[in-house]
């Protein structure tokens, strides 16, 4: 079972997706993109990566200097490679957890390698996966995403956000 979830930004993709990790306890593995605020403005100024094993890194900030940059903010590839690919592979090699990528989004998208391994969780039919994904397709990926054939396609809004991780997760307990 594959499911993917779109929605505008800041309607509650990831706390859908972190309220389905905790309702799936260690049979979930994978990770989540937070952002990461000014203690003092409370003005957003990066993103960090967590993973369902409790690892993160900063990972994309108005003041980093890099090559690859969505709007202001400076993506450092390698610190998302550190931290989010190693849960992915466990995933993967995994046998009953639903594997969890939030999100396959621009700066996400930087890494070859985690490309890669989204190409794998949507061709292995044995392998149950959640993902994120923004709601214009930024990149081919997050297209073949939307249309993947047998996958559920979920749009969060402010109606269904408060119900849909115990909905999601009765679809992955109905697919085992």
């Amino acid at each position: 079972m594959k499911v993917v979830i779109t929605g505008e930004p800041g309607i509650g993709k990831t706390t859908v997706v972190r309220r389905v990790v905790e309702r799936l306890g260690h049979d979930a593995e994978g990770f989540w993109t937070q952002e990461v605020r000014d203690k003092r403005s409370r003005k957003r100024i990066g993103f960090k990566v967590v993973t369902t094993e409790g690892n993160e890194a900063l990972f994309a900030s108005k003041k980093f200097t890099s090559k690859n940059l969505v709007g202001s903010y400076g993506v450092n590839v390698k610190r998302f490679e550190e931290v989010a690919l190693p849960v992915l592979e466990k995933a993967l090699r995994s046998e009953g957890s639903v594997a969890v990528v939030d999100e396959v989004g621009r700066m996400e998208l930087f890494s070859k390698r985690f490309r890669e391994l989204v190409e794998i969780l949507m061709g292995r039919r044995d392998k149950d996966a959640i993902f994120t994904i923004p709601v214009r397709d930024v990149h081919p990926l997050v297209a073949r995403l939307r249309r993947l054939e047998g996958a559920v396609l979920i749009e969060v809004d402010l109606e269904n956000r408060d119900a849909l991780a115990e909905d999601i997760v009765g679809l992955f307990k109905g697919a085992s």
